[in-house]
């Protein structure tokens, strides 16, 4: 690559170089930048490949939450309406099977 194309491509990159800088000393920059945006991309691909998606509930028959400050839930709603409702596995197999109160899944996973 030649010099003008090497400050081109710093300069899209929003590189700041010294404007009497070598041919080498450009590409060696070009390619420590590359490196690391390359680093990143690929550490940022790891982290979102680590943290599965969460899984999303939506209601199914109307009930009230005795559990969740008596929330009541239509069906249609999403399960937890609440963010900060985090409810344990436990509860969510419970609410997902006819082991509750009503006797009838209440929740289910949503498509």
């Amino acid at each position: 690559m030649k010099t003008p194309e090497l400050k081109e491509k710093l300069t899209e990159l929003g590189v700041e170089f010294d404007k009497k800088a070598t041919r080498e000393q450009l590409t060696q920059l070009l390619e420590q930048k590359q490196a690391e945006k390359n680093e990143t991309e690929e550490t940022l691909k790891e982290e979102l490949e680590l943290e599965p998606d969460p899984i999303t509930y939506v209601v199914i028959r109307d009930f009230k939450d005795l559990q969740d400050n008596n929330t009541v839930y239509i069906a249609g709603d999403i399960y937890p309406r609440r963010a900060e409702s985090d409810p344990d596995e436990e509860r969510i197999q419970e609410l997902l099977s006819s082991n509750n109160k009503i006797g009838k899944p209440l929740i289910k996973e949503q498509a």
